[in-house]
């Protein structure tokens, strides 16, 4: 039975990681998906949940910053006795992250008649609803007790978790 709370404690931190990517991705295109829609739940939805959680992220950048390096840290060297199947997916949580963070200031910095063209709408909606979807299915492997496969993110992260141990 112990074992078994082990097992979803573990489960429930790697997936709970993924705060970081969905609030980064959320701060920068959670208004433009949602406001640009008809749909009033939709709209009711963003501003009574996702806003509030992107505003927070907003006024308080640097803290959110600290606190994912440092557990990127604490991830990446072992230093608190957490399983591989934990710090690989909180490495991988954090990784995706560092793209999404990439992409939303390459977005701001594309000329304003692109953003705000359905082009630039269409862009938005496929990068938030594609970065929702990669940490849906890893939340679902996650919760199986697999490991999600992500191009790139995943054999960086092995990397890291692989360093922690030769330290």
């Amino acid at each position: 039975m112990k074992t078994y709370l082990i097992q979803i404690s573990e489960r429930f931190i790697a997936i709970l990681a993924f705060i970081f990517p969905f609030t980064e991705i959320s701060y920068y295109f959670g208004a433009k998906v949602f406001l640009s829609t008809d749909s009033i739940s939709l709209k009711l939805f963003y501003l009574n949940n996702i806003a509030k959680l992107a505003s927070f992220y907003e006024a308080n950048v640097y803290l959110v910053f600290a606190l994912m390096v440092g557990i990127f840290i604490i991830c990446s060297r072992g230093t608190i006795r957490l399983t591989k199947f934990v710090r690989f997916n909180v490495i991988q949580a954090i990784l995706l992250n560092i793209v999404c963070s990439c992409i939303g200031s390459i977005y701001a910095f594309l000329p304003i008649v692109l953003r705000e063209s359905m082009i630039g709408i269409l862009l938005a909606n496929f990068l938030y609803l594609g970065t929702v979807l990669i940490m849906a299915y890893s939340s679902f492997l996650i919760f199986c007790g697999r490991y999600p496969k992500i191009p790139i993110l995943t054999e960086a992260a092995k990397l890291q978790v692989q360093r922690g141990y030769l330290d």
